[in-house]
């Protein structure tokens, strides 16, 4: 300080708090401060240590900002990267944050949700859901909710929801977590679907050769006897009634031994399109009774896949015949074929009755039906229940899949993918191209 010449030594307080030393020298006259003098210097420093400590809040608080904003990017990162849909809503529950995954699962954009409430987004069922696990307040898990979209879309979630608490532990809100697990649901199915048809086929072989021997019995005694009586004899009737059972019966017998027989017959390069008309061509003239109009919509230039013709064919014809029984009072049949995805996708889809949603999962099930029975004519001509169960275990063996949308009232649509075969095809695929490249058509 003596270097610099420095004489006086002023404190910088703000609340009695020095946050500076202000140093003066002389006057340019060389001559010491005067009382006066010191004392404005006094009162500068005062305004001098508030503009000083003014700046370093400044300073701290855009650090805190830059901090703050760091954070919050953060946050919303992890938020926005969860593979998991992230709900935020108030009291009233308005949803105050709506993530990515949120808009992907609901095919709603944030914009257009952020301020309304929670079960006006979600659906009437969800809220309802929603309302009954919030009431019991803390952490509620719900699992495998049914979330119903857009049009006949349905997802499956498991739902967790918590209190949103502040610092002050005061509830501000509501955090509500969906998961989608649709495909793992349906995984389940299969699963479940597959280990039921395994158990049932080995049943059913076993049953089926039992049966055979004493319905062919039956059937031969039944015949010797009509044989024997006139054909006035009231009898007659009676045993016309046991013949036609014991063929039905054979024919459940036989439809029980393909449920349960895999493997067997000639597998090779299937032309899918072909085996759909010839089953098309099987059914017609039970399309035309029924008053059914054929929209055929088949690719082009398909590749084959690897089977078994004849046993696809058995899947289409069945397909196509549980179509009609849907549209008893006539109606719209669609057919379509296409590659999808080095696949080739099968579409089959009636205008009928549809299929109740609890219904849905249990239409591959062995013995069950939704048909009515018929006994108009004096006999029963409802559905045994094994038409869909041996189509499925005939898919399963042929290594695709097979799914269904309905709802009542609207409709059945069955999609079947096969794997398509792989190359060379080209001289197969010109060859069809050139000699029968099928396209739209209408039948009546």
């Amino acid at each position: 300080m003596a270097a610099i010449d420095v004489n006086y030594f002023v404190a910088c307080r703000v609340k009695q708090r020095v946050v500076a030393i202000l140093g003066l020298g002389k006057t340019r006259d060389g001559e010491y401060l005067t009382s006066e003098d010191l004392e404005l210097v006094q009162t500068l420093a005062g305004y001098l240590a508030v503009a000083m400590e003014n700046a370093r809040l400044y300073t701290s608080l855009q650090e805190q900002i830059r901090e703050f904003e760091r954070l919050k990017d953060f946050n919303e990162n992890i938020v926005e990267s969860v593979r998991v849909g992230v709900v935020a809503v108030d009291l009233a529950d308005r949803i105050e944050s709506w993530n990515a995954q949120m808009e992907v699962l609901s095919a709603k954009p944030r914009g257009a949700v952020l301020g309304r409430e929670l079960g006006e987004v979600l659906g009437p069922e969800f809220a309802r859901e929603y309302a009954r696990a919030r009431q019991s307040g803390g952490i509620r898990n719900l699992y495998k909710l049914p979330l119903r979209l857009t049009g006949a879309e349905q997802r499956i979630v498991n739902v967790a929801m918590a209190p949103l608490v502040t610092r002050r532990f005061e509830v501000a809100g509501h955090i509500v977590l969906l998961d989608d697990v649709t495909a793992q649901v349906e995984m389940e199915q299969k699963l479940v679907q597959g280990e039921r048809l395994s158990s049932v086929g080995l049943l059913a072989a076993g049953v089926a050769h039992e049966v055979n021997t004493p319905l062919a019995v039956i059937s031969s005694y039944a015949q010797l006897l009509a044989k024997q009586i006139a054909p006035g004899d009231p009898r007659a009737h009676a045993l016309q009634k046991i013949t036609q059972q014991t063929v039905r019966a054979s024919e459940i017998v036989s439809n029980l031994l393909n449920f349960s027989r895999t493997g067997g017959g000639e597998w090779g390069a299937v032309d899918v399109n072909r085996v759909l008309e010839d089953a098309l061509n099987l059914a017609e003239h039970a399309l035309q009774d029924s008053r059914i109009v054929v929209q055929a919509d088949l690719g082009a230039a398909l590749p084959p896949v690897t089977g078994n013709a004849g046993k696809l064919q058995q899947v289409f014809l069945n397909l196509i015949l549980n179509a009609r029984d849907a549209m008893p009072h006539g109606g719209r049949l669609r057919l379509a074929t296409r590659e999808l995805d080095e696949q080739l996708e099968i579409e089959v889809s009636d205008t009928g009755t549809g299929i109740a949603p609890e219904l849905q999962a249990r239409i591959f099930d062995p013995f069950f039906t939704t048909k009515q029975a018929d006994r108009s004519q004096g006999h029963i001509s409802s559905g045994t229940g094994l038409g869909l169960s041996v189509s499925y275990g005939i898919i399963q063996e042929h290594g695709g899949a097979i799914e269904v949308r309905s709802a009542p009232g609207q409709g059945a649509q069955f999609r079947l993918r096969f794997p398509a075969q792989v190359e060379p095809l080209g001289v197969v695929r010109r060859r069809r191209a050139a000699d029968d490249a099928p396209g739209t058509a209408v039948r009546a």
